[in-house]
């Protein structure tokens, strides 16, 4: 008995203090989309792809996925490379249709030019899992050999503070010789 009280204060603790970390992540958000600028000395390399980027203030390099996460808000931003195909090739393919199959609905697409001069194409996606409502970003860009692949999940109910933030920071995306 006296064990399943310590681990259940114990349990409490955790769960409050990690409340009181996210509640203070959130919170600043407002503040953190409008001083986003590019800074070369913030860009970091993502473990097992030859991609850097420059990413939003309070969110990590993830160590389960190659890219990054924000836990307070759920928000993963994914990268991954497609080697020997340009992002022309691909964008080809990407109609409503092939969205629709995937089970996302195609909200927009724009071209975009890359922090390193480069051009690419963000698409801009929506779906729901378990009856909440998502956005994704999903960035193409490179040139005619190497493609760099972006997705960028976050809840739509915070769309308001992460969507221009999580772009700003796709657009530093760069592709690196070595790893």
């Amino acid at each position: 008995m006296k064990t399943i009280l310590t681990l259940s204060l114990l349990l409490y603790v955790v769960i409050c203090s990690a409340q009181f970390l996210t509640d203070s992540i959130i919170k600043n958000f407002s503040n953190i989309e409008a001083d986003f600028t590019y800074n070369e000395s913030e860009v970091v390399s993502i473990p097992g792809t030859h991609v850097k980027l420059q990413p939003p203030e309070h969110f990590l390099v993830s160590k389960e996925i190659p890219g990054l996460i924000h836990p307070g808000t759920s928000t993963t931003v994914q990268v991954q490379e497609i080697v020997g195909t340009s992002y022309v090739m691909i964008q080809q393919a990407m109609t409503p249709e092939h969205f629709e199959s995937q089970g996302v609905t195609l909200i927009s697409s724009s071209p975009v030019k890359m922090v390193d001069g480069k051009t690419g194409i963000l698409y801009l996606v929506e779906f729901t899992v378990n009856g909440f409502q998502y956005e994704r970003l999903m960035l193409f860009a490179g040139d005619y050999n190497n493609t760099i692949w972006i997705n960028a999940n976050y809840p739509k109910s915070a769309k308001d503070l992460l969507q221009d933030l999580l772009t700003k920071s796709l657009l530093t995306a760069q592709y690196i010789d070595q790893l």
